[in-house]
């Protein structure tokens, strides 16, 4: 814990201004009046602190930012947005990277069985449950969901997401407790909102990286 207490103490710049007000609540209340980090992005490469790894992106993607909530009152939820787009501003490939836990008020709460329908993959090291899905723009993101942040980056930086995406989910569990997760999405653009073949876990994992790194 002292480790992660200094560490927010380098990064408090980079994440407090991106917090809300309950989000800080929740966060100093549970972190003794300082606020852990989950994620910290500089240039192509985000940086996760549990696990310890690193993500890559490739050097030509756009990076809107990042959000930093508690999702539906009960996820500490870090994510950061990157795209590929083309001449008019639509968005050609989207990486979103996410790191979230359970808020201590809820013990209860585990992804213990979450994912059994997922496939397993392992990459960089870590292994992944790995999941893969067609949507249509035409369909609303849910309210307070962690896609509608993304939505809201996304025009923020006055871009548009095509009519239909092909996406691909990699869900890493760090620890026993399965309390936690870190998330890798890569979506890219689509005739249909099918689900997608294989083939765009390929051009993910072309595009996308991870790699777990030591701790200090």
């Amino acid at each position: 814990m002292s480790r992660h207490l200094s560490i927010a103490r380098r990064y408090a710049r980079y994440l407090l201004p991106t917090m809300s007000g309950v989000m800080l609540m929740v966060a100093l209340a549970a972190g003794a009046g300082e606020v852990e980090p989950r994620l910290h992005a500089g240039g192509a490469t985000v940086q996760s602190f549990e696990p310890p790894a690193q993500v890559k992106v490739p050097a030509s993607a756009e990076y809107l930012g990042n959000r930093r909530w508690v999702l539906y009152g009960y996820a500490d939820c870090d994510l950061h947005v990157y795209v590929q787009k083309d001449a008019r501003g639509v968005v050609e490939r989207l990486y979103w990277i996410q790191s979230e836990a359970y808020i201590p008020s809820r013990p209860e709460l585990t992804h213990a069985g979450g994912y059994a329908k997922s496939r397993a993959l392992t990459v960089g090291g870590m292994d992944f449950h790995l999941d893969t899905w067609g949507r249509a723009l035409s369909d609303k993101a849910p309210a307070d969901s962690d896609l509608e942040q993304v939505e809201q980056l996304v025009a923020a930086a006055k871009l548009r997401l095509p009519d239909n995406m092909a996406f691909v989910r990699l869900v890493h569990l760090p620890d026993a407790a399965q309390r936690k997760e870190l998330m890798l999405i890569y979506a890219e653009r689509a005739t249909t909102d099918a689900t997608p073949d294989d083939g765009v876990i390929t051009r993910m994992r072309e595009t996308m990286t991870i790699q777990r790194s030591s701790k200090d």
